[in-house]
């Protein structure tokens, strides 16, 4: 009984996991773009830059809490394929995500507006 409690639980921390990884990573590259575009025009809009930085974070966060979840949901079932996967997806667009983040930044330092 305990493995298929173990199973059940496994399973809904790995739907957790994935709902959260695909929310982050529709919401993290829209988040950048209006980041972009507001911090590269000649009035910058503060207050649009400054909640999209915020959104990035929390993008950031939500990746970090799939990996968390995917490793919760791998410690309770070891032979949890989806678990693995979860961790596998997640770290890579982990990594993708913060890197992005960081060309963004780069692009919009090199960018010189010009009356």
């Amino acid at each position: 009984m305990s493995t298929e409690k173990g199973k059940g639980l496994s399973g809904l921390l790995c739907g957790l996991s994935t709902a959260l990884m695909i929310i982050s990573n529709l919401l993290a590259p829209v988040g950048m773009v209006i980041w972009l575009d507001a911090a590269t025009q000649r009035q910058q809009d503060t207050d649009v830059i400054d909640a999209m930085i915020v959104m990035v974070i929390c993008c950031t966060c939500g990746m970090i809490g799939s990996i968390i979840l995917a490793v919760i949901a791998k410690i309770k079932n070891r032979q949890s394929k989806w678990a693995t996967v979860c961790i596998v997806i997640s770290g890579i667009l982990l990594a993708t995500e913060i890197l992005s983040a960081f060309i963004f930044i780069w692009i919009a330092s090199q960018y010189h507006y010009y009356a």
